[in-house]
C-alpha cells in the first residue's frame, strides 16, 4: 500500500502552466532519447563487423550510454537547482543532438563507444526531469493518470527504435541511426522554451559534490569492466579481482562520503522511508530485465537465426504496442489499487516471458519469438505506473525531484549490468 507523506501535496502552481504542454514536451524528449537508445541496439551486429570487434566489446556501445546515464541522473538535482528546468532541458537537447552527429561520423570505435557516453550523460539529466517536472505539474488525484500517459512516452521510445532502426540500416546504413531522433529533440526543445519553467530565483544554489559523483562513476565503470574482463581472461586472474576490489572499494566510499557531506548527490534520507525502498529494489531488478532483454534479443536473432535488422525491429513491435495499451489502463489501476497487486503482476508475467525466452531455438518462428516478447512487455507496462507513483508519494514534497533522480539512478544502474551480464552471457554461447 502507498504511503504519502503528509506534505507531499502538491504545490500551488502558476496558473500559467499548461499540463498539456509540459506532458508533451517531457514525453517528446523522452520518446527521441529513449528510442536513440533502442535503435542502436538492431545496428550492433553491423559495427562489430564494421570495426571488427566482438561482443565483448561491442556491448559498450549500448552499457556505456548506460551506465553514463547513471551519473547524469545524479547531476540533475545540482544543475536543475543552479540553471533551472528550462536550461537544464535544452542544454541536454542540444549536448545530444551534437553528440549524435560525433558518432554518425566518429572514424573508429572508441569514438562511437565515447558520443554514446555522451549520450548518456544527457539522457540521464533528461529523465528524471521530465518525470518530476509531469508528476509536479498535477494534483496528487491526478498523477496516477499523468504516470500512466507519461509512461507510454517511456515505452514508444523502445517500441519504434528497433522497428525505426531496421529500417534506416536496410536502405542506407547502420551510421545514420544515430541522428534520426534529432528532429524530435528540435521540437521538444522548442516547446521546453515556452512550457518549462525557468530557475527560481528564490532558491539558493546549491553545491556540487565533486569527490562522491567521481567515486560512484568509478564504482561503477570498475564493476563493468570487471565482468567484461572476468568472461575474456577469466574470473581468477589479478586483474579481475583488482577490477572487482577497487569497485567494492569506490562504492563504499562514495556511501561514507554521502553521510558526511553537506552536499550530497543521493539524499540517503530518502531511505528511511520503506515504501520508497521496496519501489528501489524493484526499479533495479525491473531496469537490468527490460533494458537486458531489449539489448539480448535483437542481437540474438540478428547472431542466431539471421534476421535482418528490420525482421528485429518488428519482432519487437507487437510487445511495445501491447505496453503502450496497457499504459492508461495501469495508470488508472495506480490510483485505485494498491500498487503491489500490480507490480507483483507485472513482473510474474515478464519472468514468465523470460522463461518462455530461454527455451527457444533457431527454428523458433518469428511470431512465436514476438508474442513472447509482447506478453512480457504487458507485464513490464503494468509495473511503471504503480512503481512511479508509489516511490514518488512516498516521500515529502521538497524531496520529490531527489526521489525522481535516485529512483532512476538505480533502475538505469540495474539496466547497465543487465545489458553488461547478459552480453557477456551470449558472447559465451556464440
Amino acid at each position: 500500500m502507498v504511503v504519502v507523506a503528509e506534505d507531499a501535496d502538491p504545490i500551488r502552481q502558476p496558473k500559467a502552466v499548461n499540463k498539456f504542454g509540459v506532458t508533451v514536451t517531457a514525453m517528446l524528449a523522452m520518446i527521441s532519447m529513449i528510442m536513440s537508445s533502442t535503435m542502436v541496439n538492431v545496428a550492433i551486429p553491423d559495427i562489430m563487423g564494421t570495426y571488427g570487434v566482438g561482443q565483448d566489446q561491442a556491448h559498450w556501445v549500448t552499457t556505456g550510454f548506460l551506465s553514463a546515464m547513471t551519473a547524469g541522473m545524479l547531476l540533475n538535482a545540482w544543475l536543475v537547482t543552479n540553471f533551472g528546468p528550462r536550461n537544464v532541458f535544452i542544454g541536454a537537447l542540444a549536448f545530444f543532438s551534437m553528440a549524435a552527429f560525433a558518432g554518425q561520423y566518429a572514424p573508429g570505435f572508441m569514438g562511437v563507444v565515447l558520443a554514446r557516453f555522451a549520450q548518456g550523460l544527457c539522457a540521464g539529466l533528461i529523465q528524471p526531469l521530465a518525470m518530476s517536472t509531469v508528476f509536479l505539474a498535477y494534483r496528487s488525484d491526478e498523477r496516477g493518470k499523468a504516470m500512466g500517459w507519461f509512461g507510454m512516452g517511456i515505452v514508444f521510445g523502445p517500441t519504434i527504435g528497433p522497428v525505426l532502426g531496421g529500417v534506416i540500416i536496410d536502405i542506407t546504413h547502420w551510421r545514420f541511426v544515430f541522428a534520426a531522433p534529432v528532429p524530435v529533440m528540435v521540437v521538444a526543445a522548442a516547446m521546453a522554451s515556452v512550457y518549462l519553467p525557468g530557475r527560481d530565483d528564490v532558491t539558493a544554489r546549491a553545491k556540487f559534490n565533486l569527490c562522491s559523483f567521481v567515486l560512484v562513476t568509478a564504482a561503477i565503470m570498475l564493476l563493468l569492466n570487471g565482468i567484461s574482463a572476468g568472461q575474456r581472461d577469466g574470473w581468477e586472474t589479478d586483474y579481475v579481482f583488482y577490477l572487482l576490489f577497487g569497485a567494492a572499494g569506490a562504492a563504499i566510499a562514495f556511501l561514507v562520503r554521502e553521510t558526511r557531506s553537506d552536499a550530497p548527490l543521493l539524499q540517503l534520507k530518502l531511505f528511511t522511508f520503506w515504501t520508497y525502498v521496496a519501489s528501489a529494489a524493484i526499479a533495479f531488478v525491473f531496469g537490468a530485465g527490460m533494458f537486458g532483454s531489449l539489448y539480448i534479443v535483437p542481437v540474438m536473432v540478428q547472431t542466431v537465426q539471421g534476421f535482418t535488422a528490420l525482421e528485429a525491429g518488428l519482432m519487437l513491435l507487437p510487445g511495445g504496442i501491447a505496453s503502450m495499451l496497457v499504459f492508461p489502463i495501469a495508470g488508472r489501476l495506480a490510483g485505485i489499487i494498491p500498487p503491489v497487486y500490480t507490480i507483483m503482476t507485472g513482473l510474474a508475467a515478464f519472468a514468465f516471458s523470460c522463461l518462455l525466452l530461454a527455451d527457444t531455438g533457431m527454428l523458433t518462428a518469428f511470431w512465436t519469438l514476438a508474442l513472447t516478447v509482447a506478453f512480457g512487455r504487458v507485464g513490464l507496462g503494468l509495473v511503471i505506473p504503480s512503481l512511479n507513483l508509489s516511490a514518488m508519494a512516498a516521500v515529502p514534497q521538497d524531496l520529490v525531484p531527489y526521489a525522481s533522480g535516485t529512483l532512476n539512478f538505480i533502475r538505469m544502474t540495474g539496466a547497465a549490468l543487465g545489458v553488461n551480464t547478459l552480453a557477456i552471457i551470449l558472447d559465451s554461447r556464440i
